[in-house]
């Protein structure tokens, strides 16, 4: 019997209703698909765009979160602008895209309309927005505002901002209290050291740091540490104030001028800038000063230069001083030393090296292209500071391949940090990723570029621009671009995007996502297509190795397109591989993982195999007495051999309905209640 009420319509209905033109039927339909366990995410999308078209708020915003989620950042943005100056959610989630996006202006623009509007939600980011411009006055009255209007948001914000203030008045107070009592400066330094935790508030309240770095100066100078200065400019690292940060470290040395730290700290956060000539200057002021880890750090800096003779003197000085916390293998550096003594590779034919005193003097008259000419030749011999400045001449033409150039320079040979070196990248991807739009098959290195640009804002902790730019590689066939945007997809309950991208992941070379998307294919009844990516993922492919999980899900695919006899091997191999499946699971997710037993014991039963299926059933049930299919299945064996009392037993934990079990069912009404509790 239907359970369909006239308040609740079939889905027939729904499509049948918007099949006749209403757009707004189109939004009910689109929102039934979208509703069910199993959501038609695709099938929805069309039904919503007749809406959006003629201005629902509610339809252009769904489908522009859609598209949002699946890192089609400039078609969100279109269905957000389709209701945005009439619906305030439109509003809110434009502001928020071109917000993350980098666009502050259009932002603020459209938080204050969408605010106009009567969306607390604008009112609220918007006024946080103000905040991090340091219009702290606006900001305040903006949120207290939206307080009162109900919006919990803007209340923890107000609250995070007193907060922030609070703790930066209660580490002044505990450094006070060290002042006297020399005994609390630890508890006192802890709470100064937490500070840096705050970076991102100080971002968005920015009005507050200036007191904070106060607190660091103050706390230098109670404990006569040049630590908290350290912090100090950390934090300005964190909040890109790179300048400030420099000043910090250079007045910190000056402080404490006998400390190795400031130096060490300093010249690792100048090499990860690109500056290898100033991270030379301050690894090698605290190796003077005895620091073995600036020692370690120079020594591979001038071993990255072919600077043979320092290199081997400062891997010698780490060695003599090396202990428990000190512990590189410097003898491996040595050798690495001696390695290129015997076989440079760093050397110039004749003819280049001749060509370098014109093409620097060429340079250095303005030569953009002779100076990417000598930086290339420098970037050979390995004189990599003098390398990274010709560099920089060159790409200030603005070419994205040079800028691509000396990005991979500063990151691949000059051990420069990702985040400050995305800028000089992205030129030529945006470039490679118009290329591969255009081309039948993308150029594999336009698309590892792609990738790359992707991973760098994964590791600057920027997922949203790191979604657009892994979904783009991953939709051009890399393969763990795509396993990355596949799981995303999942997590957002994108079920067909996130299986769309584990099969372009399977294809392009992870062969283990063919579990998880011949998995979510079997789920959803797509037995056939489900198969060669299991299979995929079964042989392996790369990783010489099954993927034992797969042959569940194979077994079941397999079942599903009817081929019973080939769906019971695979189940038979799934039980035998189920102890090592069991090994990759723990906890809850171990105890309610899958049992292939029961599955198998089922089909064993269906091909009337009872004599295989007993002994499983039997397992199955010692360990758990209530277990459906197994009770299911013992209920069948028992009846096809005429003991009608044991298969009565066994199904009373199976139907619904216990009093279908009188004595004296018969064997056909065990039939009919087979044919309900399992329908062929």
């Amino acid at each position: 019997m239907s359970t369909n009420s006239p308040q609740e319509p079939t889905g027939s209905e729904f499509r049948a209703a918007a099949e006749a033109g209403d757009p707004q039927a189109g939004v009910e339909y689109a929102t039934f698909l979208m509703g069910g366990s199993v959501k038609d995410v695709d099938g929805a999308m069309p039904w919503l765009e007749p809406a959006a078209l003629a201005g629902d708020g509610h339809a252009a915003r769904t489908l522009a979160i859609i598209l949002r989620d699946r890192g089609e950042y400039d078609q969100a943005e279109r269905w957000y602008r389709a209701a945005a100056d009439h619906d305030g959610g439109c509003a809110f989630g434009l502001a928020t895209l071109l917000e993350k996006s980098g666009d502050l202006a259009g932002a603020a623009e459209w938080y204050d309309r969408g605010a106009a509007l009567g969306s607390l939600e604008c009112k609220t980011n918007g006024a946080v927005l103000l905040a991090s411009q340091y219009r702290e006055d606006e900001a305040r009255a903006r949120l207290e505002e939206a307080q009162r209007e109900g919006d919990h948001v803007a209340g923890d914000a107000l609250g995070l901002m007193d907060g922030l203030s609070s703790e930066i008045f209660r580490c002044d107070d505990l450094l006070d209290q060290a002042e006297e009592d020399k005994d609390d400066l630890e508890w006192a330094l802890e709470a100064v050291h937490d500070l840096r935790d705050r970076a991102e508030n100080f971002r968005t309240y920015p009005w507050y740091l200036d007191d904070a770095l106060l607190v660091y100066d103050k706390a230098a100078e109670v404990a006569q540490d040049d630590a908290p200065l350290v912090w100090k400019a950390l934090l300005l690292v964190q909040l890109d104030r790179w300048e400030d940060a420099q000043s910090a470290m250079e007045k910190a040395a000056e402080r404490f001028p006998e400390s190795g730290f400031v130096p060490y700290v300093y010249g690792l956060l100048q090499r990860e800038h690109g500056d290898l000539d100033k991270a030379e200057t301050w690894l090698r002021r605290a190796a003077d000063l005895g620091r073995p880890e600036a020692m370690w750090n120079l020594a591979v800096l001038y071993l990255n230069q072919r600077r043979l003779d320092e290199a081997q003197r400062w891997y010698t000085a780490y060695g003599e001083r090396a202990d428990e916390d000190n512990d590189k293998d410097y003898a491996a550096g040595l050798e690495r030393v001696e390695e290129y003594r015997r076989q440079p590779d760093n050397l110039l034919d004749e003819v280049d090296e001749a060509r370098l005193p014109d093409l620097r003097t060429a340079a250095e008259a303005g030569d953009r292209a002779a100076a990417a000419e000598l930086a290339r030749l420098l970037r050979h011999k390995r004189a990599l500071p003098e390398a990274v400045k010709w560099f920089r001449l060159a790409a200030e033409d603005g070419d994205p391949q040079t800028k691509l150039e000396l990005g991979e320079f500063l990151y691949d040979v000059c051990n420069a940090d990702s985040e400050y070196v995305i800028e000089w990248f992205l030129p030529a991807a945006e470039a490679a990723y118009e290329r591969a739009g255009a081309a039948p098959v993308a150029d594999p290195a336009d698309v590892e570029l792609i990738e790359r640009v992707g991973r760098f804002y994964l590791y600057a902790k920027d997922e949203f621009k790191a979604e657009k730019w892994l979904r783009r590689a991953g939709r051009l066939g890399h393969g763990e671009a795509a396993w990355w945007a596949g799981s995303r997809s999942d997590e957002y309950g994108d079920r067909q995007e996130a299986e769309r991208m584990w099969v372009l992941a399977v294809q392009g070379g992870v062969a283990w996502c063919g579990w998880l998307a011949g998995r979510s294919m079997v789920r959803r009844g797509a037995y056939a297509e489900a198969e060669p990516v299991l299979r995929i993922a079964w042989e392996g492919r790369e990783e010489k190795e099954p993927l034992h999980e797969a042959a569940y899900w194979l077994g079941l695919s397999l079942r599903g397109q009817g081929r019973l006899d080939e769906a019971a091997d695979w189940l038979r191999t799934a039980v035998e591989v189920h102890p090592s499946v069991r090994k990759g699971y723990s906890g809850f997710t171990a105890t309610s993982l899958f049992d292939p037993r029961s599955d198998l014991a089922d089909l064993l039963c269906d091909l009337e195999l009872d004599d295989e299926a007993s002994p499983l059933v039997d397992a199955l049930l010692e360990r758990h007495p209530r277990h459906r299919v197994a009770n299911r299945v013992a209920a069948r064996i028992a009846a096809r051999r005429g003991d009608l009392e044991a298969a009565r037993g066994h199904l009373e934990h199976v139907v619904d309905d216990p009093a279908e079990l009188r004595e004296g069912v018969t064997p056909e009404d065990l039939r009919r209640i087979f044919d309900a509790v399992h329908p062929r």
